[in-house]
């Protein structure tokens, strides 16, 4: 993962002070994720380059299988996010801390997508029984 800023670090103390559910790599990711997620959705040239939760999750997801393969979901259940709400619960702990901003229409209940994280990031790896 790449080095992250100081503000990151002192961000990520600020949670895990209170909140010690996911480990500074799991952050890190995320933020890797977020501007993944915003390529993903054309925004980077925008003015507005914000994501809904939705669309994040989105990103996140596919960040995560281009970076860990079929292995997405071992790392994902390693950092303890086994459900897009750890997504949720991460961006939220990092809008507590003002390193992340949100919109007055974002909402936790935006990571409540019911797509599960599970079947995500093991879809793409199955093998398909063709019929003969």
């Amino acid at each position: 993962m790449k080095d992250q800023p100081l503000e990151f670090h002192l961000a990520v103390h600020s949670v895990l002070q209170r909140d010690d559910r996911y480990p500074v790599q799991a952050y890190a990711f995320l933020c890797e994720a977020l501007p993944f997620a915003v390529a993903m959705m054309n925004r980077q040239e925008a003015e507005d380059r914000h994501v809904t939760g939705q669309e994040l999750l989105q990103g996140f997801r596919a960040y995560a299988l281009q970076e860990f393969g079929p292995m997405a979901l071992l790392v994902m259940n390693e950092w303890g996010i086994t459900r897009s709400e750890d997504v949720g619960n991460m961006v939220y702990n990092l809008i507590a801390t003002k390193f992340f901003g949100k919109n007055d229409t974002d909402s936790i209940d935006d990571f409540s997508d019911g797509i599960s994280l599970s079947e995500a990031l093991t879809a793409p790896f199955r093998i398909s029984k063709s019929k003969p």
